[in-house]
């Protein structure tokens, strides 16, 4: 029998974001004790789901971010053990934090989004993928984003101006996993959408501006404190921001989402929002988005830790 009230935060790991992830965690597990829990912080490491086991908690709430923790591989071990946990179920994080196989999902049901190829290391060294470059990049133009396939907070991300960088941001993104997203930029508004709960009824908060010095929301412009400025709710007018949360709302139903999730997308200079990517499990820092954005839908971040763990907290 689950330790009634008894939540664990799963927070830490490995990956390239764990400082970030142990931020949001420490921060979690301080709200969740205002609301009355015993709180065990869990740093995800070898001997995580022997802790977990031993402290037999009600729920635990994800605070994790990037691999093992948003990409399926942690849910899928609380799955088997069947303990419930706040955040999408390990189908919809996997999909999410595949960026091919997410683009494809909504582009088949027409959700705009940048237009895009991808390839993989394999083909790449053993088949000579590099021939298709001056194709690719004629169907794309000139710039592209390439981009790791599976990293948050903009980890490997290269800007490519010319023909000449482009197997060089190629290389670099093999550094952080084997497949490669190459993408058409899009210039336009960086917007950030929070959506909260089940997919069958999603709810947006405040749409979020992000206006950074230098145009790109860096690794460093993620988590340093005034280095990017956030407009919430952004300055739009009442029928783009209508739309712009439409797709956001229908990308994060589509990909099966729950508890909450964070939509980034680009408006483009015709005013159509384009949809980047789902972050299932965004960062609850001080200078994170999704806690801006509840601040401006009038809750504190005590509530929206509640708020993000009500459905499985009376589990």
């Amino acid at each position: 029998m689950s330790g009634s009230g008894t939540a664990v935060v799963a927070m830490g790991g490995s990956s390239l974001e764990r400082e970030i992830s142990l931020r949001s965690g420490h921060r979690v597990a301080r709200a969740l004790r205002e609301l009355g829990h015993a709180v065990h912080g869990l740093d995800v490491d070898a001997r995580f789901i022997e802790r977990v086991l031993e402290v037999d908690p009600a729920f635990v709430f994800v605070a994790m971010h990037g691999r093992g923790g948003e990409d399926g591989t942690l849910q899928e071990l609380l799955q088997t053990l069947s303990i419930p946990y706040t955040g999408s179920d390990a189908l919809a994080s996997a999909l999410c934090m595949d960026k091919i196989l997410f683009k494809r999902v909504i582009c088949a049901h027409g959700i705009p989004t940048p237009r895009f190829h991808s390839f993989s290391e394999t083909a790449f060294r053993e088949m000579g993928g590099a021939a298709t470059f001056p194709r690719l990049l004629d169907e794309l133009g000139l710039p592209v984003v390439v981009k790791p396939v599976a990293q948050g907070s903009a980890i490997g991300i290269k800007f490519v101006e010319s023909v000449e960088q482009f197997p060089s941001a190629i290389l670099g993104a093999f550094g952080y996993g084997d497949r490669v997203l190459v993408e058409q930029r899009i210039v336009g508004r960086e917007l950030a959408v929070t959506v909260m709960g089940p997919a069958e009824s999603p709810r947006a908060l405040p749409i979020v501006e992000l206006i950074v010095p230098g145009g790109f929301y860096s690794y460093e412009a993620h988590y340093t404190i005034g280095a990017v400025r956030l407009q919430v709710p952004a300055q739009l007018e009442d029928a783009i921001a209508s739309r712009v949360q439409e797709v956001a709302t229908e990308s994060y139903r589509l990909l099966g989402c729950r508890d909450f999730a964070r939509v980034d997308l680009i408006l483009d200079e015709a005013g159509e929002p384009q949809v980047l990517e789902i972050n299932t499990i965004p960062g609850l820092t001080e200078t994170g988005i999704t806690p801006a954005a509840a601040d401006a839908a009038g809750m504190s971040f005590t509530e929206l830790t509640r708020r993000i763990s009500e459905r499985v907290a009376g589990a």
